[in-house]
């Protein structure tokens, strides 16, 4: 962690929010937990083209997804976060066809804030 800060941080490589990305935990409960917590909604994810599909074992209620997308509008190059169906390129894994996604058109960088929408996702309320 001391280097991350002391160098990678320090000259520019890594922003803030990158930070969020990673968690540091030295209790194998604590470790259980947040890992089990990860899963809890969230499943998988998978790029189509420049959509970024979110795949989740529940469907989210329209007032989770309408706050995904104010918390979240950042890290949206545009459009909105929208709940669907699985789309038509991921029918190459029919295990998880019918799984809810998230689908949004998001920049391609801080990746900590992925995370934070991971687990906002994880803790949101279903249909």
């Amino acid at each position: 962690m001391k280097f991350l800060t002391q160098h990678l941080y320090k000259i520019g490589f890594i922003s803030e929010d990158d930070f969020y990305f990673f968690k540091i935990i030295h209790d194998v409960k604590a470790a259980v937990k947040e890992i089990t917590g990860f899963y809890r909604i969230y499943h998988s994810a998978r790029w189509v083209g420049g959509k970024l599909v979110i795949r989740i074992a529940r469907a989210l209620s329209a007032a989770s997804v309408a706050e995904l997308n104010n918390k979240f509008a950042d890290v949206l190059r545009r459009g909105s976060i929208v709940q669907s169906k699985a789309l038509p390129q991921e029918r190459n894994e029919p295990e998880i066809l019918a799984l809810p996604r998230l689908v949004l058109t998001p920049h391609r960088r801080s990746f900590g804030r992925f995370r934070q929408l991971i687990d906002a996702i994880n803790r949101a309320e279903c249909a």
